[in-house]
């Protein structure tokens, strides 16, 4: 596949990925460090991926690559997104939109009601469980989402219609390195600098 329509088929799954699909655009994510696992279920559709996250700065490597990136770094910092093709040590470098955000907020975007449903634990943090109305496009939604009570973290979401849900596992709140945020120098760029034209013969780039 031409590593154009590479970069554009990552994007548009990025942007799938990380929108979590709830009618609006995601809040900024609070200045948090946490590592865990992440699982986004949309019908039959599961995507799993472990997660470090610094303040503004995200990571996500995917169990199985999803689109051909194993690893995804947005740097909200810089503007920009990089996907990491691991097998073929590239990358694609994207700017970034409020669509390639991290929602951790306690509250979801467009929310207009909660309650109080009780208290649960879940995976080893003591949360509470609410009832959650959201309005977006002309309609309202409601979900389940549970917070766990020191951080005020989402640890869980999940539709009351049940067709998708967001979860976090093996949840560490702790410092994260700022090198996980770097990208790799060992990876070449997947589209080469402007300043590099094609040889007429096509075997190999020259500078102007």
């Amino acid at each position: 596949m031409d590593l154009r329509a590479v970069s554009k088929l990552i994007g548009a799954f990025l942007v799938w990925l990380l929108s979590m699909a709830v009618g609006s655009l995601p809040e900024a994510a609070t200045a948090l460090d946490f590592s865990g696992d992440r699982i986004v279920k949309r019908g039959k559709s599961v995507v799993t991926a472990h997660v470090n996250a610094k303040d503004d700065r995200w990571r996500f490597e995917f169990l199985i690559p999803q689109r051909g990136a194993s690893v995804i770094i947005v740097r909200v910092d810089r503007g920009i997104a990089w996907l990491i093709l691991s097998k073929r040590r590239l990358y694609v470098e994207e700017p970034i939109t409020d669509d390639y955000r991290l929602e951790v907020s306690e509250n979801m975007p467009g929310e207009i009601a909660r309650e109080l449903v009780g208290d649960e634990m879940l995976n080893g943090y003591p949360t509470e469980l609410f009832e959650v109305t959201v309005a977006g496009a002309g309609e309202t939604r409601q979900y389940y989402r549970w917070v766990t009570k020191v951080q005020r973290f989402p640890m869980k979401t999940v539709s009351k219609q049940g067709e998708w849900s967001e979860e976090f596992r093996r949840l560490i709140f702790t410092e994260q390195s700022r090198f996980l945020f770097e990208l790799p120098q060992r990876l070449d760029p997947a589209n080469p600098p402007a300043t590099m034209q094609p040889t007429s013969n096509n075997e190999g780039y020259r500078r102007d």
